[in-house]
């Protein structure tokens, strides 16, 4: 399950009713008048769910490197892949293969590690608004 900007909209809002509640104000809130019209109080910092809900690429911009395999003899061929939700704009991706090889600016580079060790390829990803965000995956190179 990932974490959404609805989720987080939803997460603050009860948060924000639970604490800013004492008990009588619970019983209070509780209590309606059938003669009285219903009020809305407007809560600080969260916003009524019709604005809350996120446009499609407003979400926050999230990437999870992956590889496979993550473990082998050398040379050990392995395909990473970033997986990208969110952002807006255009995206520009950078692999660092941690094996002091060029990197690499494909979304899922293949690369060949011919010695021996563990290395951490990272992935940093960044969006129009210059939104970024990064992951690795260790990557380990043995005889077997």
């Amino acid at each position: 399950m990932r974490f959404s900007l609805r989720m987080a909209v939803g997460v603050l809002a009860a948060a924000s009713m639970v604490a800013g509640c004492t008990r009588g104000e619970e019983e209070a809130a509780t209590k309606v008048s059938p003669a009285a019209p219903a009020a809305v109080t407007p809560v600080a910092g969260v916003q009524a769910p019709a604005e809350a809900e996120a446009e499609a690429g407003d979400e926050i911009l999230m990437v999870w490197a992956e590889a496979e395999p993550e473990e082998g003899p050398p040379p050990l061929k392995v395909q990473l892949k970033a997986d990208i939700s969110g952002g807006s704009g255009e995206r520009k991706i950078k692999w660092d293969f941690g094996d002091s090889s060029p990197a690499s600016t494909e979304v899922n580079p293949m690369h060949v590690y011919e010695k021996t060790g563990t290395f951490r390829a990272s992935v940093e990803v960044s969006d129009g608004t210059g939104d970024s965000d990064s992951d690795y995956v260790d990557i380990t190179v043995g005889s077997e």
